[in-house]
């Protein structure tokens, strides 16, 4: 999976930042782009930036997240069949998303705290 090189910048100064990895920042990223109503556009992020792999990127939750983003490939009109086929993209599309959308809200890791208590209120 190809990430944005604006992600991996992103993802890059968030690092330097909190201290967390890339992978689990993506972690958090792709969770905040998945609970969004709208669905991301492949178009708007180049795959100009590093690879990961999803064992890496996932970890041990693997299965977990990918069967959060085929729920979200249903919720979003998929039907089965075309749920494996855009299973990859649609992920790389709601990593790089939900990175653009968590840089702005992340200055330091204490930041965390609370977006993760606006989070868990909304």
């Amino acid at each position: 999976m190809k990430l944005s090189a604006k992600s991996q910048n992103l993802l890059g100064r968030l690092k330097a930042r909190t201290g967390l990895t890339p992978n689990l920042l993506a972690r958090f990223a792709f969770c905040l782009s998945i609970k969004e109503k709208s669905s991301p556009d492949p178009n708007e992020y180049d795959k100009e930036g590093s690879d990961i792999e999803p064992s890496v990127l996932f970890g041990e939750y693997e299965e977990l997240y990918l069967g959060l983003m085929k729920n979200r490939l249903k919720k979003d009109g998929f039907i089965e069949l075309e749920i494996e086929s855009k299973l990859n993209e649609m992920t790389r599309c709601h990593i790089n998303r939900g990175v653009i959308a968590l840089s702005p809200r992340i200055q330091n890791l204490g930041d965390f705290y609370d977006l993760i208590k606006e989070e868990r209120n909304v």
